[in-house]
């Protein structure tokens, strides 16, 4: 396995918004647990904070993650981390997830990190709870925001 992270470029910014986590392999403003990258990257582009790359296992693109600080929420958060259907379950979205975590790392305001899932979404709730984040009791629109504080 070798998960590496790359800007999204015009060269691969189509293939980027076609992943999708929908066994069906439609593609859908709103996903069953997530909101399709396509409107991600529209989001990333209209508010500041936000870092989009493109997660590949070698030269393959395999999933897409967003984060950065939330002005609306004013902490950090991973915003989005999604790997495509067809490459779930093969360990790229725990890999993806603590390269995240050591980028946001390296910025040194960053004390801790948030990050929201739907309550039904187990899969995620164990990869994140893996990582050591832990819920906080609260919820905003709809989702279970949990949080791991750096050390």
């Amino acid at each position: 396995m070798n998960i590496n992270f790359r800007e999204i470029t015009n060269e691969n910014w189509i293939e980027c918004i076609r992943l999708t986590t929908n066994k069906e392999n439609q593609h859908m403003i709103f996903e069953e647990f997530i909101a399709s990258n396509a409107l991600s990257l529209a989001q990333s582009k209209i508010q500041d904070g936000w870092t989009t790359k493109a997660i590949y296992n070698g030269e393959k693109m395999v999933g897409f993650t967003m984060y950065g600080y939330s002005f609306e929420h004013e902490f950090y958060e991973i915003c989005k981390l999604m790997i495509d259907y067809k490459y779930q379950k093969k360990g790229y979205g725990k890999v993806a997830l603590l390269k995240v975590i050591e980028e946001l790392k390296e910025i040194d305001e960053c004390k801790d990190i948030y990050l929201c899932f739907d309550p039904e979404n187990s899969m995620a709730k164990g990869l994140y709870e893996n990582a050591g984040f832990v819920d906080t009791g609260k919820i905003i629109n709809g989702e279970l925001l949990f949080k791991l504080t750096l050390e």
